[in-house]
């Protein structure tokens, strides 16, 4: 990722005067500021760490990824709330719901982490909070829709489910440069609180020739808390993705899903932590990708039960599908067990082409060679397609699906 002398279009003044815009309170002022100063004192990552030796991020111009004026848009869909949900602009919920943004915001997903995390945390707008009280069930999925028009996107999602509460919430990301680089740099926090079901999909299907895209998506799960959250990565030219839950909380349950397409010289990077902390917590994790052209994916993950966490189960599963001879998957699977009283911990990693025997099944009986490909990569995606929870608009997802795979066809 280059860098020039210019000075980017985000600086002090412009965190300052982006704050007293939205009227933010003094704390998250400040707050911002700190970020700021930690991004200009933090290098980009050192390529030749492990963590980032297999993405190259020298393929993005940083200056002109930040040049953008025009700011991201973001949009919330509110219909048939119940009592007792807040969904707001998380600027505007810093004042209205003062106590519990100032206790969680950036908690879980800290500034001091990595420079373009800071910088997220510094200069992000057009945020949500997701609150769900006690006893509430949300049965409609909250949709926060975040558009990607040229100009940094830093987009914050917060979201706090109380104690036997129950939410789903998408995060859409969508949008294309005009021109040249840019950049989407975004956190999504998740509260679990005791027996709370929290239910996540993140859909990234930004401009695949000029968008790189950097999240980190963090879940803390309380007593019995149960969370399932889902990647879908369609687009984006450089996608990397940090997803971790925490199971803090005796008897808490964790689901990651993930289903990634690429084409052309897409790259997709994701790591990956189910960290089991307390007794009897359970994790299960399934990831599918398939690669075309000179696509590429690296899948980094870490299942770790620590010492305290007996009686615990976790499980990863990485499968990716080669539509061609230059397209790479990085499958890496790590376990740590501290525990000596584990029930079960396993994981799985495979990469390769589709199945000959499938292709020559299909075309046997007259299915052309181009649609028995599309028709077996929907069905390698299936098995994550029907982990999606309810109210995911599932005919919409197939279709971008299925368009992108007329365009590989």
């Amino acid at each position: 990722m280059t860098t020039r002398a210019n000075a980017p279009s985000i600086n002090e003044a412009t965190v300052k005067a982006l704050s007293q815009r939205l009227n933010e309170p003094e704390w998250l002022l400040q707050r911002r500021l700190d970020a700021w100063r930690a991004y200009e004192a933090m290098a980009m990552p050192n390529p030749l760490d492990e963590e980032w030796r297999r993405t190259d991020l020298t393929r993005v111009d940083l200056d002109e990824a930040l040049a953008g004026t025009e700011a991201a848009s973001s949009k919330l869909r509110t219909e048939d709330l119940p009592k007792g949900v807040v969904f707001s602009d998380l600027s505007k919920a810093a004042s209205a719901h003062e106590a519990l943004v100032q206790q969680h915001l950036h908690n879980l997903v800290k500034p001091s982490e990595w420079k373009l995390g800071a910088l997220q945390a510094a200069a992000w707008q057009g945020g949500a909070l997701v609150h769900v009280r006690e006893g509430v069930e949300v049965a409609v999925p909250l949709t926060y829709a975040v558009r990607q028009n040229g100009a940094p996107l830093l987009s914050h999602l917060l979201i706090v489910a109380e104690p036997n509460s129950s939410v789903t919430v998408i995060r859409d990301s969508t949008g294309e440069a005009a021109s040249g680089w840019s950049l989407a740099s975004g956190a999504v926090e998740i509260v679990a609180g005791p027996d709370s079901r929290v239910r996540f999909v993140d859909l990234q299907r930004m401009g695949q020739r000029s968008v790189a895209s950097f999240s980190t998506i963090r879940a803390q799960l309380d007593r019995g808390a149960d969370v399932s959250a889902a990647l879908i990565g369609l687009g984006g030219a450089l996608t990397r993705t940090r997803l971790e839950v925490t199971l803090a909380g005796e008897g808490s349950r964790a689901e990651l899903l993930g289903l990634a397409f690429g084409n052309e010289k897409q790259h997709f990077d994701y790591l990956t932590l189910q960290d089991h902390i307390a007794p009897r917590t359970a994790s299960d994790l399934l990831f599918k990708a398939a690669l075309d052209d000179e696509a590429s994916t690296v899948w980094r993950g870490l299942a770790r039960i620590q010492k305290g966490a007996g009686q615990s189960e976790a499980n990863q599963t990485s499968r990716n599908l080669l539509l061609s001879d230059h397209a790479k998957a990085a499958p890496i699977p790590i376990l740590e067990i501290e525990a000596y009283d584990v029930l079960r911990c396993s994981h799985g990693a495979t990469a390769g082409p589709l199945d000959e025997d499938q292709r020559f099944y299909l075309e046997s009986r007259g299915v052309p060679p181009v649609e028995a490909q599309q028709l077996l990569v929907e069905a390698f995606f299936r098995e994550v397609l029907d982990r999606l929870p309810a109210g995911v608009d599932q005919d919409a997802l197939e279709a971008a699906i299925a368009h992108k795979l007329e365009a590989v066809g």
